[in-house]
């Protein structure tokens, strides 16, 4: 069997006591990640690291208080980033209002008519509207805070490709991934994240952006954007999310990771669905460590953009999982050794305001190089993550033979947790 092995990552200061996989490939990882951390911080200069935030989208807002998707969200971020000193360490950029070609690219044409005009209607007719959809809500400042959302990723995702930025983290709202071709959904009224990957690929060619990897990490499956990029090799679209064999929200079949893509696409879409609640650090760093990693070295990026959904925090209870906010910097550290660095983070779910405020904090504080200390109770995945990360290989190991090893044996896992 394999034995604990102590790898240091990254992150200066770091140690997390886990089973790798292969110790060769740990190492050409590390190497790798310090590489690009050499190349951003070249000349002895820092990163520069876009930081969007628009007082503009905190009108998208409930009528009532049942609603999770509510402004303070935005707000508990700013104010907990501007107490930790990261705002005046960033570059500061505002939204821009998106050009609808720019989102017709991957809505219809209807679906875009719909948000335009939404905010134009009086009380009774937004009410009315939204009840025709899952899980939305319209506001008198929808339609403007939509246009912003989708502008802003865009805008950050340019200036990233471009290289005028390092990386950037685009605080939005609404969210984006549940988003549909033809209907809002989910919280969600455009797809923020694949109208800035259409515009990448298909609008600035000159940019060099031929392969993009989407990471969806909120706790709820990326819907939206899988559908809209199933048969596209172009993007690698990795979601992992709590499933519970489809009791869990959206509810739908195409979350298990059996769906893989199709036509051109098949293995370029890949889901960990999750069985149950309670995952947290070590399910999700070994997903990352023996399916997205290996994937996204064989993929090569040029550029990747992270559905950063933060509902699977600890303490959120909409998600109810235990990813700490250091988990969290670790999830991203892990990512920095690919596409030189280039990374979008694009604000997607998370309801608690204290745990998404301290996560995209340490995300920020990852990105512009600080040290972090991981210290998780839970140092041990759970067997049914064991099973689930089989489960996916053995689904894609014909589209990604570095998937076809076996795993580390003599792992120590947790049971499932009871109800």
């Amino acid at each position: 069997g394999v034995g604990p092995s102590l790898i240091r990552l990254a992150a200066p200061g770091f140690r997390f006591r886990f089973h790798p996989e292969f110790r060769l490939r740990s190492l050409l990882r590390r190497r790798r990640m310090a590489a690009a951390a050499g190349t951003a911080r070249q000349a002895g200069a820092a990163p520069r690291v876009g930081l969007l935030y628009d007082q503009r989208m905190l009108a998208h807002a409930p009528a009532g208080k049942k609603e999770k998707e509510t402004p303070e969200r935005l707000r508990a971020i700013w104010r907990k980033l501007a107490a930790e000193g990261v705002t005046s360490r960033c570059v500061g950029m505002r939204a821009k209002v998106a050009k609808e070609k720019y989102i017709a690219s991957v809505h219809a044409r209807k679906h875009v008519d719909l948000i335009r005009k939404i905010s134009s209607k009086d009380s009774s007719d937004l009410k009315k509207t939204a009840k025709k959809f899952d899980s939305v809500y319209f506001s008198k400042g929808s339609s403007e805070s939509a246009f912003l959302a989708a502008g802003s990723v865009i805008e950050v995702a340019e200036k990233v490709a471009a290289g005028e930025l390092s990386s950037a983290i685009a605080l939005v709202r609404p969210p984006g991934h549940h988003a549909e071709h033809s209907k809002p959904m989910g919280f969600c009224l455009f797809n923020n994240v694949a109208i800035a990957a259409n515009y990448l690929l298909n609008e600035r060619p000159d940019l060099g952006i031929n392969k993009i990897l989407i990471v969806d990490w909120d706790v709820h499956h990326g819907n939206g954007t899988q559908n809209m990029f199933y048969s596209d090799p172009r993007v690698l679209f990795f979601s992992v999310h709590r499933y519970d064999y489809g009791r869990f929200y959206p509810y739908e079949a195409d979350a298990s990771h059996v769906f893989i893509g199709d036509e051109t696409g098949r293995g370029y879409n890949i889901n960990v669905p999750w069985e149950h609640a309670k995952c947290g650090d070590a399910d999700y760093v070994a997903a990352w460590d023996h399916v997205l990693l290996p994937v996204a070295e064989a993929f090569d990026p040029d550029i990747i953009l992270l559905s950063a959904g933060f509902d699977a925090a600890r303490g959120d209870h909409m998600g109810d999982c235990c990813i700490t906010p250091n988990g969290y910097a670790l999830l991203l550290t892990k990512l920095l050794g690919f596409a030189k660095g280039r990374i979008v983070m694009a604000l997607e779910g998370g309801y608690n305001p204290e745990s998404i405020a301290n996560s995209v904090c340490a995300c920020a504080k990852v990105l512009l190089g600080d040290k972090f200390t991981l210290n998780s109770p839970e140092m041990q995945p759970f067997e049914s993550t064991w099973r689930v990360i089989q489960m996916v290989r053995d689904e894609l190991k014909t589209y990604w033979p570095v998937l076809s090893s076996k795993l580390p044996e003599n792992v120590s896992l947790r049971s499932t947790p009871s109800y």
